[in-house]
């Protein structure tokens, strides 16, 4: 009886260290067999970035208002709904301000270039995503400085900010903070012809305040498909002061993108929402998307079609074409221009 005892007490000691073992080695391997099947078991959390999307002039008048009349507010935003949805910010310039005055400009041949927005749309701008507009541009004091602040403070209503000032006055810039990473627009109105040291000095103020600096200059000559030389000197003065990355607008063109001290520039985003059809150009902008982490810069571009006053995702074909045609403009290296030809590069920050 006690020879069977001994077994079976040698038998549990011996069970009792080949389990011990056994879960041993295999909690010390488990990291390596399951966080491939199953990322959510890693300690270290991924990153995730920041996200704007960035668009040139958007003029809600004249025709705009005459097809938003015709169907609803949402018109110009139906085609890119999915697009603009998932950002954390997305930004455009406004060119115009939100009134209660009656167009002088829709249905007009050669009528003065006076742009009212129906204050109704507001409210769809913010059911599409909009977060954010520069108003630092030559058409934001079409009704006066008055109708301006106006304006300006429907879209604080409806939990949409603004940035800039027409005059290069008062306050230039907006800033913010996602996930830790803050961020600072700065608006900037070349045909002020004031200013510019200002502009300068909010740059360096916001850099020495550990912002991710973003210029949204209104500049350049329209329908030049080139930027000019007053433009790049500019654009060059703005990354020495600090800036991050140049978002131009203005000339209702693409122009070419530069890389200067590893920042980028976009010296024109070209059209967004408007109703330019004479030409080829004019129904061509680009949407610009800025994905931000702790070390990089990501940036996706997106050739986009304006027809009948309506935004859309241009076709891969035409796509391509634009992106081809930008890249061989562009002012950068090979393996940048490879980039831009595919739609997406990405800087160190």
């Amino acid at each position: 009886m006690g020879k069977y005892i001994k077994l079976i007490c040698l038998s549990l000691i011996l069970g009792v260290t080949v389990f011990i073992v056994s879960t041993t080695l295999y909690y010390k391997n488990f990291p390596k067999i399951y966080t491939n099947n199953f990322p959510f078991l890693l300690k270290e959390k991924v990153e995730k970035p920041v996200t704007i999307l960035a668009f040139g002039d958007m003029m809600l008048d004249r025709n705009v208002r005459l097809k938003i009349k015709a169907n609803n507010t949402s018109y110009p935003f139906e085609n890119i709904e999915s697009f603009l949805s998932g950002h954390d910010i997305v930004v455009a310039n406004l060119e115009g301000v939100f009134t209660n005055f009656p167009s002088v400009t829709a249905g007009v041949i050669d009528g003065p270039l006076q742009f009212t927005f129906d204050p109704k749309i507001i409210a769809t701008l913010k059911q599409f995503n909009f977060t954010l507009f520069s108003v630092a541009n030559n058409h934001s004091l079409n009704f006066g400085r008055n109708e301006l602040d106006k304006s300006n403070k429907l879209l604080e209503k409806e939990g949409m900010s603004w940035f800039g000032d027409p005059s290069n006055k008062n306050l230039n810039s907006f800033t913010t903070t996602v996930r830790g990473e803050k961020i600072t627009f700065i608006g900037y109105h070349e045909f002020a012809y004031q200013g510019f040291d200002l502009i300068l000095n909010e740059i360096k103020l916001a850099k020495d305040n550990k912002s991710f600096v973003i210029v949204y200059p209104h500049w350049g000559e329209e329908y030049n498909k080139s930027m000019t030389k007053s433009q790049i000197n500019m654009a060059h003065k703005f990354i020495d002061a600090g800036a991050d990355v140049i978002l131009g607008s203005h000339p209702h063109v693409i122009e070419p993108i530069e890389i200067y001290n590893g920042k980028a520039i976009f010296y024109s985003l070209g059209n967004f929402i408007f109703d330019q059809y004479s030409s080829g150009p004019t129904t061509e902008g680009l949407s610009v998307g800025v994905s931000i982490t702790k070390d990089e810069v990501k940036y996706n571009i997106y050739p986009i079609d304006i027809k009948k006053a309506q935004a859309s995702l241009m076709s891969k074909i035409n796509s391509d074409l634009v992106l081809n045609n930008l890249s061989n403009k562009s002012v950068t290296d090979g393996k940048i221009k490879d980039g831009i030809k595919s739609g997406i590069f990405s800087l160190k920050k």
